[in-house]
């Protein structure tokens, strides 16, 4: 019950702010209000009990102190704030980017994966279009390297004979579905790992850049997109 009043209670003073503000000329947001409310309330110096329910006297000084911080022209804290807040309604979690992130590859790459794993392969060649299809899948789910790259394809194929050569085909596809889906994706880690090993170990000395692997792959599949691709990577190294 107390609680619920409170809230009430924050309600009606955020929008009074809000009002207050616009009067003076001043568009700010209730989102905006209600972080600096709490920002006051939770201030020791500005001597609010956080335990006790506010007098009409609490509740016309915080008013009074949001108003001027609101209304302060050219304030760094105010700016801060407003960052602040920008920055917490706007910019994901590192982890729920990442989720976002792999829930779009995994759509994108449905269609490829349901290929492979509803395939029947009987005939050679379709031993040979499943092999392929494969191959693009790995370098799909890995980025680095493109399907529509000669030398890309190649590596893929000759790290992937290491793995699972095209004799042994035959053995994926007796496997459940899931246990194909799982295998996909033990491979392209596999597959991508001995590229990876592999092109580090022609570069000697020399650092491996998978930044120029992977700016490789936007710009055999996609060159419109390139240059917006390389502007996102040089911005993550910041």
């Amino acid at each position: 019950m107390f609680r619920a009043r409170t809230e009430r209670v924050i309600k009606t003073i955020i929008c009074e702010i809000v009002e207050e503000c616009v009067n003076r000329g001043h568009s700010v947001s209730e989102t905006l209000v209600g972080f600096m409310v709490k920002a006051v309330v939770l201030n020791p110096t500005n001597g609010f009990d956080v335990d006790h329910t506010l007098s009409e006297e609490d509740v016309q000084r915080l008013k009074q102190l949001c108003l001027d911080k609101l209304t302060e022209e050219s304030s760094p804290g105010l700016d801060t704030i407003k960052m602040q807040l920008y920055f917490e309604m706007n910019y994901a979690l590192r982890r729920e980017f990442l989720a976002e992130i792999h829930r779009i590859l995994e759509f994108k790459l449905s269609g490829v994966r349901r290929e492979i794993t509803d395939n029947r392969a009987k005939s050679r060649d379709d031993f040979h279009t499943l092999y392929h299809q494969i191959i693009t899948y790995i370098l799909l789910r890995s980025a680095i390297g493109s399907p529509a790259n000669f030398n890309c394809v190649q590596d893929t194929n000759a790290a992937l004979q290491s793995v699972l050569p095209l004799n042994d085909l035959g053995a994926f596809l007796v496997l459940l579905k899931k246990d194909k889906e799982q295998q996909l994706k033990e491979l392209t880690m596999i597959v991508t790992g001995i590229r990876i090993f592999n092109e580090a170990s022609k570069q000697k000395e020399e650092l491996l850049s998978l930044h120029k692997l992977i700016t490789n792959t936007w710009h055999d599949s996609d060159p419109e997109q390139s240059n917006s691709g390389d502007d996102e990577l040089d911005c993550s190294n910041i």
